[in-house]
């Protein structure tokens, strides 16, 4: 029987799962949970154990197994500084490159400081030799998730990389002995690869993917390289359905909005295994689709970490995204039936959406702005790059601009209505073609210092969209309910206009209050040589 602590029983399914073979044990109560599962799985002749007492050498024995092996070894030891005294050995695997795990049973966060005994700050408690994936008891599917994934990232970062130690530190709660569990969970391994030849993707993922009933290729923010024609090579020979956000930087950013607005009508385009490159991702409604589809999800990227964006992450492919495109457009089967009718319906659907989208509509609201300046720039013979202030503005101009025809660009990493127009501003000095600003007034407001600039660029242009509040917070669903909202949430009922930032730093200011001064207003702020500009359009919704 195991015990019944759950995080301790996904940890040794993961510990199974990985064939980690050798583990040092040191004596306590908080471990002793770990200790009982470690041996359970070792009368099962899937571990050996070895009892050490002083944690030091422990973990100093642990660290001549994994010598002698070349494979991971585990020193488990109970809370407190008994935890510390494993830094010897860590700081040594770690400058030699020795998969050394370290687990610790921790006690619970709330009694840090209170005079608990043995209890101190665990976490992190290795650096900077080693990160600390921190496992605590799961009270939704949400930690249960987490846990997971921290516990694969842990296990991942021995083998892969130059390798070295690894830190897991689990919380564990009273009652603490209680061992009635039969099985093991069926715990999700994640698989890193890493290529070592001209094919970054072993033959068995591309069997997977040319195997699945809807394959897609998910692109979110790109910045590192033209991949475009890869892409452009996958679209063509209907490989995978081929799904790029507006700031990807490849065409085709109709169909993720198409592919929105069907996915909830019909599970014909759910898919069944995703690829996944790229940053941060617009779509939220998308995000929430496949966090709740049963989907594989597979991973390109350079990095060392595990990014789960739709917790189902199952391969990570630890390469460099051109060179594993590039293999996929050649070696995965063309004129997918699956992948051929879904972007038929996506491109029909996405042919309505922009016919319903360009209706004529003679109301200042932000669609409607945004829809003109779009019409506007198809005008525009000189080259230019659009920067999105986040929320409102980079959703709705999601419907108009075509990622991949020219440079469009957002803070989408962390940040919130700080800094959009600063770094726009940055980019537009050095720059030549138009850089123009689609913000609302909060972001405009907030980052008005970004004008403040000696040299500020000639090229910039600004279309600040003013309706007195952060518009996002209106389609925050349940949000109308709180009477604080526009006030003290949505930071409403001011009445700021930028005339006077304007006239502050030199540049040309045009006010819209009406959609008749709307088209000539666009009209003067497009022009290439008419200077730095702000464009204040009062909308209504």
């Amino acid at each position: 029987m195991y015990c019944d602590t759950t995080q301790v029983n996904q940890l040794t399914a993961l510990l199974v799962a990985y064939n980690i073979r050798n583990a040092v044990v040191c004596p306590g109560s908080r471990n002793a949970t770990i200790v009982h599962n470690l041996y359970e799985i070792h009368r099962q002749g899937k571990i050996s154990i070895h009892p050490v007492t002083d944690e030091r050498s422990a973990a100093f024995v642990a660290l001549g197994m994994s010598l002698a092996t070349q494979e991971p070894t585990i020193v488990c030891v109970t809370s407190g500084s008994a935890l510390l005294n494993c830094v010897p050995a860590v700081a040594e695997a770690y400058y030699r490159h020795l998969p050394l795990l370290v687990i610790s049973a921790d006690r619970p966060q709330q009694w840090i400081g209170q005079y608990d005994g043995q209890t101190l700050q665990q976490t992190g408690a290795l650096e900077p030799y080693c990160r600390t994936a921190q496992i605590n008891p799961p009270r939704s599917e949400g930690d249960y998730w987490v846990n997971n994934l921290h516990i694969n990232e842990a296990f991942n970062s021995l083998y892969h990389g130059e390798g070295g130690p690894a830190h897991i530190n689990v919380a564990i709660e009273e009652p603490m002995f209680s061992f009635n569990t039969v099985q093991l969970p069926n715990e999700r391994v994640i698989s890193v690869t890493c290529p070592t030849n001209s094919t970054p993707i072993p033959q068995n993922i591309v069997d997977i993917i040319a195997n699945a009933k809807l394959p897609v290729l998910l692109i979110g923010q790109y910045e590192r390289g033209d991949i475009r024609k890869e892409v452009a090579d996958i679209v063509v020979n209907e490989q995978m359905l081929v799904l790029p956000e507006i700031i990807s930087d490849v065409p085709g950013n109709h169909l993720m909005n198409a592919f929105d607005y069907l996915s909830t009508q019909t599970d014909a385009l759910k898919p069944d295994l995703v690829v996944q490159i790229g940053g941060n991702f617009v779509h939220k409604s998308f995000k929430s689709l496949l966090r709740n589809t049963s989907c594989c999800v597979i991973r390109i990227d350079e990095g060392q970490g595990l990014i789960d964006t739709f917790c189902h992450l199952q391969y990570k492919i630890q390469s460099a995204v051109q060179p594993a495109l590039a293999q996929l457009s050649m070696k995965l089967p063309r004129k997918h039936e699956g992948v051929a009718k879904a972007e038929r319906r996506l491109v029909d659907t996405a042919k309505i959406l922009e016919e319903e989208l360009l209706a004529d509509e003679e109301h200042l609201t932000m669609n409607c702005v945004i829809r003109h300046l779009y019409m506007k720039m198809q005008t525009l013979a000189c080259d230019y790059t659009l920067h999105l202030a986040n929320s409102s503005s980079v959703r709705i101009a999601g419907n108009y601009f075509k990622s991949g025809v020219q440079p469009i660009l957002c803070n989408r990493g962390v940040n919130g209505i700080e800094g959009s127009l600063s770094a726009a501003v940055g980019y537009a000095m050095k720059m030549w073609g138009l850089s123009i600003v689609i913000i609302g007034d909060l972001s405009f407001f907030y980052d008005a210092n970004a004008l403040w600039n000696v040299s500020l660029p000639s090229n910039l242009r600004i279309l600040l969209l003013n309706n007195n509040h952060g518009g996002i917070f209106d389609q925050l669903k349940g949000l109308e309910k709180s009477p604080a909202r526009d006030k003290f949430i949505a930071a409403g009922q001011q009445t700021y206009t930028a005339a006077g930032i304007a006239q502050t730093f030199h540049i040309g200011y045009t006010g819209v209050q009406n959609f008749d001064d709307l088209r000539p207003a666009l009209e003067h702020f497009i022009v290439p040589d008419g200077g730095s500009q702000i464009v204040e359009v009062f909308v209504n919704g």
